[in-house]
């Protein structure tokens, strides 16, 4: 990735100790296509004497130890310039740059598996010691550059420094584990149920057998909240959703909910395919194939507190399955939905119940894409998109998604009809560590982890903190880039996780010391 003069200087950001330089190119997460055997890129940086070398270096293999020096080999050499530049200080800084591949032939392959990272480094080869260079992250450094513009250059490197500190990786995205002859195990980790469980399971909710009957004994003829817009942080559909209260016998409120979904291919459903296709499918209610029905039934957190059904999309009727990816190995309902709306959840087949506090999750709305019908665009829908996440809030939701829509509509309550939705929310925790920057949370977390994450019940999983994924490390590094590529377990957001800048955050930011390869 290049950057322009005036963004290439204002990287030049190091530590609070004021170290001499920086590489401002590539960034760590920088992403490219195979094959990256000849693949050039822009090196690039400053450091604060003139005339000095620059050593361009790569981890022989990515998962050797980035700690021991005789791993690292030097590629490419750069020369600072002599004519010195400023920026908010007084202090020079000299820029250097090599246009120069890290894998320069096939013979050098193990440096950067196909599908997978390589690891890179600059080196000043400075007369009173070789100093590393200071790195920055592609999905962060735009909006913290932005925030320290009229700062000078040291303060700007040390909010803006990345998650490798002196070292970043650059990712191939293909081959990817979503285009394998043997794709990983989508939505598989809450196992199967027969069809006849899953009728005993709709027996024991009372679950109307058909999709009319849902709508009367919820009172969806009037009175509820609709959006329509295409769920590009999820399963990659054209959704069609509504949800209104409902008094239990016991007068206490409960929240119902049904979703159309749309996006259709040679009749079949299409995960992750053309948005406008399936955005403009639900604008015109046509072409629907599933509707998935949820009620939450309080007392909160009993078995059966939150219940799912699905219903036909051609005939209307209830339906025991519910294929929600391409390859549908996981279609028995309620399992497939647990594997996001319950984390900490499970089906028990002996009550015939689910069990460990199933959830409602938030609608993150900035995840979405919208039509540019009238009607249907994001502002159009901007207040029934918050009084559906204020119908969430009473569904006795976990920690980490009252904080998600508390953070998401402040300084204002959700239920404050003139509150407006802001995408910079951050947990707390995250933002006070700071203990390797904000890549691993914008980068990874925000776009491919919470949706489903925010219904954990158990703190460790919720991702609150940047502590919890530190501490699922050795899990995180199996389920990501082992054989099996378990997580993320839908099929259109690893496709979008495999194609990002994703896993060199995870790598640098947790020490994975990974190939992360197909």
């Amino acid at each position: 990735m290049r950057t322009s003069p005036g963004r290439r200087l204002a990287t030049a950001a190091l530590t609070l100790l004021a170290a001499a330089g920086c590489m401002t190119g590539p960034y760590n997460g920088t992403t490219t296509a195979d094959p990256v055997a000849g693949k050039t890129f822009l090196f690039q940086g400053y450091y604060n004497e003139p005339s000095t070398t620059i050593s361009l270096q790569v981890l022989k293999t990515p998962d050797a130890d980035p700690t021991v020096a005789a791993n690292w080999l030097q590629f490419a050499t750069a020369v600072t310039s002599t004519s010195p530049t400023t920026f908010n200080s007084t202090d020079p800084l000299y820029y250097w740059s090599v246009n120069a591949a890290p894998v320069p032939n096939f013979l050098y392959g193990a440096r950067w598996p196909s599908g997978g990272l390589v690891k890179v480094r600059g080196i000043a080869k400075d007369p009173d010691g070789d100093i590393n260079l200071y790195t920055f992250d592609d999905v962060t450094f735009g909006d913290c550059f932005a925030e320290h513009v009229n700062d000078d250059w040291v303060t700007v490197g040390t909010e803006c420094q990345g998650v490798g500190v002196n070292r970043s990786a650059l990712v191939s995205t293909s081959p990817s584990p979503v285009g394998s002859a043997t794709p990983p195990d989508y939505l598989g980790r809450k196992g199967d149920i027969s069809t006849a469980e899953t009728e005993q399971y709709y027996a024991q909710i009372q679950a109307p057998s058909s999709f009319t009957a849902f709508r009367t004994r919820y009172g969806f003829a009037s009175g509820d909240t609709t959006a329509t817009y295409y769920n590009d942080g999820d399963l990659g559909l054209g959704r069609e959703m509504h949800c209104r209260t409902f008094l239990t016998p016991a007068l206490q409120t409960g929240v119902a909910c049904y979703v159309k979904n749309y996006g259709v291919l040679n009749g079949q459903p299409n995960f992750g395919g053309d948005p406008n296709a399936a955005l403009n499918d639900a604008v015109n209610r046509q072409n629907s194939f599933a509707t998935v029905a949820m009620v939450y039934q309080p007392p909160a957190n009993t078995a059966n507190s939150v219940q799912f059904m699905v219903y036909d999309g051609a005939t209307g009727l209830r339906t025991p399955t519910a294929k929600l990816d391409s390859t549908g190995q996981h279609v028995s309902v309620p399992n497939n939905c647990l594997t996001c709306h319950g984390i900490n959840s499970y089906y028990d087949p002996a009550t015939n119940s689910v069990s460990g506090a199933a959830k409602f999750l938030p609608f993150d709305i900035f995840s979405f894409r919208y039509s540019t019908a009238s009607g249907f665009t994001q502002s159009a829908q901007a207040d029934a998109l918050r009084r559906l996440n204020n119908l969430v809030s009473l569904t006795s939701p976990t920690t980490a998604t009252s904080q998600f829509i508390a953070g998401m509509y402040a300084p204002k309550a959700v239920s404050d009809s003139t509150a407006v939705a802001n995408n910079a929310y951050v947990p707390v925790e995250w933002t006070t560590t700071k203990r390797k920057g904000l890549g691993l949370y914008n980068g990874v977390v925000k776009p491919y982890c919470r949706t489903c994450h925010m219904s954990a019940t158990v703190a460790s999983y919720d991702f609150l903190e940047e502590d919890d994924l530190h501490n699922l490390k050795a899990a995180i590094n199996t389920d990501v880039c082992g054989a099996g590529h378990e997580m993320p377990q839908a099929e259109h957001v690893m496709r979008k996780f495999w194609n990002s800048g994703a896993r060199a955050y995870l790598d640098m930011g947790l020490g994975l010391n990974s190939a992360c390869k197909p």
